[in-house]
């Protein structure tokens, strides 16, 4: 008889590598709540057969064996709860090493592409070679970040400084610059952490061989030979004017 109720209360088929399966996209905070549902359930099974409380009144109407099934299906569940307790702390345990890992990633990423990728922007030439950098790390990385299109990249270098910024045209345009390298650092950075399983290092190995590799061909493109062609006469532009301004001084 006791092997039969065993048998009937113990879930031996929701092991908590089962449930570790079962819940591979879940996250532990959902298995908490399958755990606090659990208990809760539980909880009120087990109340109809107390008397001390309205469950327990009403349990006393039931026959013998009716109470003996609900105190039987308690703890059924009080077995899947358990199980399900370990797979959340495994989960949990898992998560927290993920995270730790992410955030190492994601230090060790900025590190590197502060270390390969930080450019002066001083003259025309420098902030010309931001924009080409731009260009083909934008072709090269694809849909995997997002970076400004080509008509952002012109219309952005096209729009008169605003009154509130206070600024010479030459200022504003190398704000942009400034601007869009740090959207390539960012760019950068967030691809490099992306994938857990292999380091930023050597993602960035891979990624400079790839910008080295194609550099030629996407800057040869009509939509990237426009769209430095814009920058270099707006730039050129600014920088004459601002060549032959009279010194404040």
């Amino acid at each position: 008889m006791a092997n039969q109720r065993d048998e009937l209360t113990k879930a031996t088929g929701i092991t908590a590598d089962v449930v570790m399966e079962v819940g591979t996209y879940f996250s532990a905070k959902e298995m908490r709540s399958v755990q606090t549902g659990l208990t809760t359930a539980a909880r009120e099974l087990r109340a109809f057969t107390q008397n001390n409380s309205l469950l327990g009144r009403l349990g006393g109407k039931l026959s013998h064996e009716q109470r003996e099934l609900l105190t039987n299906a308690a703890a059924l569940l009080d077995s899947v709860k358990y199980n399900v307790e370990h797979a959340k702390e495994r989960k949990d345990r898992a998560e927290k090493a993920r995270a730790k890992k992410r955030q190492q990633w994601t230090r060790e990423a900025g590190q590197l592409v502060k270390a390969r990728f930080s450019l002066p922007s001083d003259t025309v030439a420098e902030q010309l070679r931001i924009l080409e950098l731009h260009l083909v790390v934008q072709v090269v990385l694809g849909d995997a970040v997002y970076l400004p299109s080509h008509l952002t990249l012109r219309r952005s270098m096209q729009e008169e400084a605003p009154r509130w910024a206070n600024h010479t045209t030459a200022q504003w345009h190398r704000s942009r610059v400034s601007s869009l390298l740090s959207d390539i650092h960012s760019a950068l950075q967030d691809y490099l952490s992306l994938d857990l399983d292999v380091s930023p290092a050597q993602k960035l190995e891979e990624l400079q061989r790839s910008l080295d590799t194609q550099r030629a061909e996407i800057l040869a493109r009509p939509e990237s030979v426009e769209t430095l062609r814009i920058w270099t006469d707006v730039l050129k532009g600014a920088a004459f004017i601002t060549s032959v301004m009279p010194s404040k001084n």
